[in-house]
């Protein structure tokens, strides 16, 4: 197995690159909605399936390309992916009606589900212990980039350009997520650690990571926290520009602020790790969180959504999350080395299912009221609580 010290910065940025597509292929597409759906001939509406499509195509992704690089190694499922991705952007360019870009998409989020999940499998063959909890944390980081960027430049292809050419620079991530594979990425899982069986063995690798009472424990923690998450990601642009008055510019520049506060903590996370014991990081991050909660709450439920105390909370509520994900991700994986890509494979594919779950209750308000978002958040961060000591109890002493 590769010794630790084999994590390199090119392998970090590497790996993150293979995550980039999830929020590059979203957020820099849905400022050419419009021209899509005018240029296609087709209502609005009809416009989100290709966004539902790429998110069935990445969540069976990560499912299946988890699983086949436990049986083949690493490395080459994971060129196939960022071909396959590619291969779907260019698709999509060529995408001459819905049905095609529909099927495009699901490719493009296939390839990419595929290589995002094994990037991961690769950290957890690479990292151990606290090395691992900082490598996890650190891709974290850096693909929070992805998310600052990706709206800024969406928004400005669409405003000088066909909305083609959003699918030319995702042609162009793709290969670069391939090429950087090929020359950065070595095999990191021996034969001798690989599993045999086809389908049943894929069946019965996530069955087994299933029966791992500490990875289950994480896992549902990150769900819940990632609740929290999610629900300001689907309704803060409802509450800060509908409720509290922020134009599109304040709010993008809330939004990114925030975002920029979660990747310079995550960031602070990775160096503490190794003086602090990965599960005291994440008592940390989830009171920082719960108090950003608290706050929402009194703002929404009390005051009536002022602007200053609504963002407060949001940012507090961000910034606690970089203490909890990489860290929660990190001893959720360990506990299941022997299936890391599978594991890694089932982790993303419940979180996405809940996060799914989460966007149309948190949002249920509108632009008329954060009661439903707030309920979300504070459902979320009792059940991250309440998991944090169960899985506790049930992990190994650290």
């Amino acid at each position: 197995m590769a010794d630790a010290r084999t994590v390199t910065t090119g392998l970090l940025v590497t790996l993150a690159l293979q995550s980039a597509v999830g929020p590059f292929a979203t957020d820099m597409y849905s400022p050419s909605f419009p021209q899509v759906a005018e240029g296609l001939g087709v209502s609005a509406s009809l416009v989100g399936l290709t966004l539902t499509s790429f998110f069935i195509g990445m969540g069976l992704g990560q499912v299946v390309g988890g699983a086949i690089s436990d049986q083949t190694g690493r490395r080459r499922p994971l060129l196939v992916g960022g071909l396959v991705c590619t291969l779907g952007a260019v698709g999509c360019v060529l995408a001459p009606s819905l049905g095609w870009l529909v099927a495009a998409r699901f490719f493009q989020g296939l390839g990419g589900g595929a290589a995002a999940v094994i990037a991961r499998a690769v950290a957890v063959d690479r990292a151990r212990g606290d090395q691992l909890a900082k490598v996890l944390t650190l891709l974290g980081a850096i693909g929070g980039f992805a998310p600052m960027i990706a709206p800024v430049l969406g928004g400005v292809i669409a405003s000088v350009a066909p909305w083609r050419v959003v699918f030319w620079c995702l042609v162009g991530l793709g290969l670069a997520m391939t090429a950087s594979a090929w020359a950065v990425v070595r095999e990191s899982l021996p034969p001798a650690h690989r599993h045999t069986g086809g389908l049943a063995s894929m069946l019965g690798g996530a069955g087994s990571v299933l029966k791992i009472r500490p990875f289950v424990g994480y896992l549902v923690l990150n769900c819940w926290s990632g609740a929290a998450l999610f629900a300001y990601i689907t309704d803060s642009s409802y509450v800060l520009q509908g409720i509290a008055g922020l134009t599109p510019l304040a709010f993008s520049l809330v939004f990114a602020g925030n975002a920029l506060v979660n990747m310079v903590l995550s960031f602070v996370n990775s160096s503490l790790v190794g003086r602090y014991r990965p599960r005291t990081l994440i008592r940390w991050g989830l009171s920082v969180s719960a108090t950003g909660v608290l706050v929402l709450a009194i703002s929404v439920f009390l005051l009536g959504t002022p602007l200053v105390p609504t963002c407060a909370g949001f940012t507090l509520l961000l910034g606690g999350q970089a203490f909890v994900f990489g860290n929660s991700n990190a001893l959720s994986l360990s506990h299941a080395r022997a299936f890391a890509g599978t594991a890694a494979a089932v982790s993303g594919f419940i979180s996405s299912l809940v996060n799914s779950a989460v966007a149309p209750v948190a949002s249920l308000g509108g632009t008329t009221t954060a009661y439903p978002m707030v309920i979300v958040m504070l459902v979320g961060s009792a059940g991250a609580w309440a998991t944090f000591g169960i899985a506790g109890r049930w992990s190994h002493p650290e």
